[in-house]
């Protein structure tokens, strides 16, 4: 009978601390853009540009790095995608304008688009199902924890550091350092194979494609606009709106995102405890909208905490439900296909969001960009309320796949 090793604890380290890296490099311009917008002089629709293109260029690259996973190329592409991520940062800290900072971004996107499509499939190779959902679950855990940590780590260091070049040249040197570990637990966890299943394991899924999963693509598009904008540029938005410094706005974004964690924690075993997604999703994109509607109010600085509070938690109390929503309703002898699908179509809208917002915002100013992130939530409610759960739920919600296709 198949059972957890030394090998399976060795390849879900690594993909902790992959996912962490992944996370964390892929939204480290986020606290910094306030001092690079006014070193560089760049335009807001610039600032999009920068933002969305190193998510842009993993997306589009998932497809073919699945199929290269496919081949035998996973245990390459996890430590390769730490390692390479952390050198194309120590590139955009010499960024002398916006045309290198962008291909730096493209750079990352590329080296980044290593880890979503490999970690998943390696997870299911290691784990049995009695343990698997727990392990997708920890290494999700590890991205959230990437993705909270750096608007408040950036800025604290760049108050220490005084710089962003000198910051982000800190940041990329420790990820090279703790990439090369990740190459010998992936070695360690190839030598230490598990043992062979008694039993095959039990498929989820439909058997066929149904309309549940192209609303569910959609609901995950739509949602996804809302998620790159508020997570990359809310640094940006609260310093260009209320005036803050970036210590106290990337400190405030780490809040609205540690509540998101908080609602994870809550909304999966709640969720597979009653059996119901579809009702969370909708709850998750409903509060959302109104929480970014807020935003274009006048807001004390006590509400101002609040709304970020449950805008984050709003948010991520829809990811677990969604995660096994997605998973239910996939094709089971084309579940390969189906991710690929979530990970590149249901990623895209977010992944030039940023653009839009930014473009927004240089035309009418930035309270337009928050309404057109309105209205994409407020859309992504309403697909939310055409789906229907399954009569028989059969997987656990863990967030580990809307965590990948949507911030990785």
């Amino acid at each position: 009978m198949k059972r957890v090793t030394k090998g399976s604890y060795a390849i879900l380290l690594a993909c902790v601390v992959a996912h962490f890296f992944n996370h964390l490099y892929t939204g480290v311009l986020s606290p910094f853009l306030p001092v690079i917008r006014d070193e560089l002089s760049l335009n807001l629709t610039e600032v999009g540009i920068v933002t969305s293109a190193s998510v842009v260029t993993m997306t589009t690259a998932h497809l073919a790095v699945g199929y290269l996973g496919d081949k035998g190329w996973r245990d390459v592409f996890i430590p390769a995608s730490v390692l390479l991520t952390a050198f194309t940062i120590l590139l955009t800290s010499i960024s002398i304008g916006f045309l290198m900072l962008a291909l730096t971004q493209v750079l990352l996107g590329l080296a980044a688009s290593g880890y979503h499509p490999s970690a998943f499939p390696s997870l299911t190779e290691n784990f049995p199902d009695d343990t698997r959902a727990r392990a997708t679950g920890i290494q999700a855990i590890g991205g959230l924890v990437g993705m909270a940590l750096i608007p408040l780590l950036g800025v604290t260091l760049l108050v220490y550091l005084g710089g962003w070049r000198e910051s982000l040249g800190l940041l990329g040197s420790i990820g090279i350092i703790v990439g090369i570990p990740v190459i010998f637990l992936m070695r360690y966890s190839k030598r230490n194979k598990v043992e062979e299943f008694a039993e095959q394991n039990k498929k989820t899924g439909t058997k066929g494609w149904t309309k549940g999963f192209v609303l569910g693509i959609f609901y995950m598009a739509l949602r996804g606009m809302a998620f790159r904008c508020t997570t990359l540029l809310m640094p940006l938005y609260l310093v260009e709106t209320y005036g803050y410094e970036p210590l106290w706005a990337g400190s405030l974004t780490t809040v609205m995102l540690t509540s998101g964690i908080i609602a994870e924690l809550i909304a999966g075993p709640l969720s597979d405890r009653t059996g119901k997604r579809a009702i969370f999703m909708v709850l998750s994109t409903g509060i959302s909208a109104i929480a970014i509607f807020s935003l274009n109010l006048t807001l004390s600085p006590v509400t101002l905490i609040v709304v970020l509070i449950v805008l984050g938690f709003a948010y991520y109390f829809g990811v677990p439900p969604n995660t096994a929503f997605l998973t239910e309703v996939s094709p089971e002898d084309t579940q390969g296909l189906a991710f690929g699908l979530l990970f590149s179509l249901g990623a895209i809208p977010g992944a030039i969001s940023p653009i839009i917002f930014g473009i927004i915002g240089d035309l009418y100013g930035l309270p337009a960009s928050i309404t057109y992130l309105v209205v994409a939530t407020t859309l992504a409610t309403i697909v939310a309320l055409f789906l229907r759960d399954l009569k028989k739920p059969s997987v656990k919600a863990t967030g580990a796949l809307e965590s990948r296709a949507e911030t990785a």
